[in-house]
Formats: C-alpha cells, structure tokens, sequence
C-alpha cells in the first residue's frame, strides 16, 4: 500500500508509471506504423480513436502518479523553506531533459509526429516551447508529447498551496468537491483548469493512504488498473465528449491506488522499476526514435530497423537519466541544501 510516509520508491507506483509510458510509446508506435492514419483526419475509424485513447490514457495516469508522488515529496522537504526548495527541484528535474528534447528536435528538424513534414521553427515558437508555456500563449509543440509538460508546470504552481491545505484541513469530502469545483469552472469558462481534476486523483490518493484502506493484495492491483482502462476505453468510444470519463477514471484511479498491499519483489517489478526510472526520457524522445528509425532508415531491412528501434529506445533515455537527468536533479538537491543517497536517486521519478 502507497502510505502517506512512505518512500517514494513504490512497486505499485512503478507500475502505473509503468503502464503510462508503454501506453503512449505503444499508441504512437502503432499510429505511425498504420498506412491509414492521417492526423489531419476530423473522423477517425474505431481503431484509430481507440489508439488514441490508449496515448490518452498513458497521460492521465501520468497526471495522477504526479501529483500523489509530489504531495509525498513535499511531505519529506524538512528545511522549512517548502515552497522555494519544491519548486528549484521541480525546476531541475522538469526542464533540463525538456530543453534537450527541444534543441534535438529543431537541430535534426524532426517533425511535430513522425508521419508529418518538419516545419521551421520561430523565436517564439522556440521560446515558448522552451519556457513550457505553450498552453498559455496558443502556440503548437515543436512535438507532440511536449503538449503535457505546460499543464504539468502549472499544477506545480498549485500543488504545495494544497499540500498545505490538506495538513491543516485535510478531508476526502473537501478534495472531491475541489475536483468538482475544478471541473465546473474548466467547463464554464476558465480553460486553464481544464486538467485540474485529473491532477485531483492524485491528490485523492495522497489523502486516502492516510486513512484505513482495503489492503488488498498486490497482484489485483494490475488487475484493477487494467479493467479500469478497459472501462475507460469503452466509455470514450461511446461518449461524444469524452471530458466527463477522462476526469472520472483519474479519480477512480487516485481512489484505488492506496488500496492495494506493495506488489512482492520480482523480475517483473524490477523491469517496472527500471522503466519507470527512465520513463521521463521515454516519454520525451520515443517520437523522435520512431522518426528516426521509420523514415531516416526506412531502406534498411525490417528486422534491423526493429533492431534499431529497441536499441534507441533503451540507450538515448539511458544516456539522457544518467548524463543529463540525474546530475541536474542532484544539482536541484545541492542548491536546496539536501541531502540523500544514491539509492534514492533513481527513485526521483514524477
């Protein structure tokens, strides 16, 4: 069970990391891949949507582990600076890795998803892409997976005022009609919300671990995360809007999170430990390996380009954690004045 004190390093919360990342890596793959998709399609055939909803679902369960993972870091901050010292590590540990995606894509003019022609990119494209604030300032992506970090930032903003919130007046009753007060106003008028509630299950979660929960075994809990995307991808093909379930399954997800015992160690939790370590870098350059593997190499046979693809996937997130990512996490920690081992390095992952 995901407790309120608890490390950050989770078996359970590597799996859902887990799940995210392969979720979207595996819509996008399989989108590119397809000879029928066409991204400037307004009606996409049932597979088609369904695969987005897979990329969809790889998001919000990225929002809620998120969320919960840095309610439980802000927790732990014991300097008496909280909100300076979360928000330099926030800073090291989001933009780094973000800058260097973007400068790769712009020098290798790599287009916005694999399937698309490079398009130039201004100064205010750059700089915006750059300060991830695109989502306030109507400004595309130099590419795709970058349109999450800007709503990620801004609930960083958020996060240590509800953190401080709920060590006061913490209460599930108070949380649920945040997430509804966030979704009435993201619908009625204020966009900028407009992924608040998914957040909320995370926040959900945090305030249940401190509760009594159910318990459960470890092992139901895949199953549980598994029927609930299932359930997800039933009600997104059948609602017109699908706005309503995307915000409901983030706080069913966040209610059962802290329900389940850790899962016991084993090969398979090591490999979701090892993912979720480098799920950052996974996220941000899988398109541009599967650009690059698809397109600059299409000559090459295709047992060597699968060859190629898994390949990248594994060695340009590795290099990016261990000579980009980790270092400037450990300078976030040094400007803050805080200490920790190298075993709790590789835990850093929201």
């Amino acid at each position: 069970m995901v407790s309120a004190t608890a490390n950050q390093e989770s078996r359970n919360l590597d799996l859902l990391r887990t799940v995210a990342v392969l979720a979207v890596f595996l819509a996008h793959l399989i989108l590119t891949l397809m000879p029928t998709h066409d991204v400037y399609d307004q009606v996409h055939s049932p597979a088609v949507e369904l695969l987005y909803g897979l990329g969809e679902i790889g998001v919000l369960l990225f929002f809620v582990h998120t969320s919960l993972v840095l309610l439980l870091s802000l927790e732990r901050i014991k300097t008496g600076r909280l909100f300076f010292t979360f928000y330099i590590r926030r800073f090291f540990r989001i933009y780094p890795l973000s800058t260097a995606c973007i400068v790769t894509v712009i020098a290798l003019r790599i287009p916005y998803v694999p399937e698309l022609s490079y398009t130039p990119v201004g100064w205010r494209e750059f700089l915006c892409n750059l300060f991830l604030i695109q989502n306030l300032t109507n400004v595309k992506e130099v590419v795709s997976p970058l349109w999450t970090l800007p709503w990620e930032v801004q609930m960083y903003v958020a996060l240590p005022f509800i953190f401080v919130v709920l060590r006061r007046v913490g209460s599930i009753p108070l949380i649920l009609l945040l997430w509804l007060g966030s979704l009435v106003a993201a619908r009625t008028g204020l966009p900028l919300l407009s992924y608040v509630p998914c957040f909320m299950g995370g926040v959900l979660a945090y305030q249940i671990a401190k509760k009594k929960t159910m318990k459960l075994g470890g092992a139901f809990w895949l199953l549980v995360l598994l029927t609930s995307i299932a359930v997800f991808l039933f009600l997104r093909q059948r609602f017109r809007d699908a706005y309503l379930p995307e915000c409901v399954f983030c706080l069913v997800i966040g209610a059962m999170v802290p329900q389940f015992k850790e899962f016991t160690a084993s090969t398979f939790t090591q490999a979701c430990h090892v993912i979720a370590t480098y799920s950052y870098g996974i996220y941000l350059f899988h398109l541009p390996v599967i650009w690059f593997v698809f397109f600059k190499l299409k000559m090459w046979p295709v047992w060597a380009q699968w060859s190629a693809l898994g390949g990248l996937m594994w060695l340009v997130p590795w290099a990016a954690y261990h000579y980009l990512e980790s270092p400037l996490i450990q300078v976030g920690r040094n400007l803050t004045f805080g200490a920790r081992s190298p075993e709790r390095l590789a835990a850093e992952v929201s």
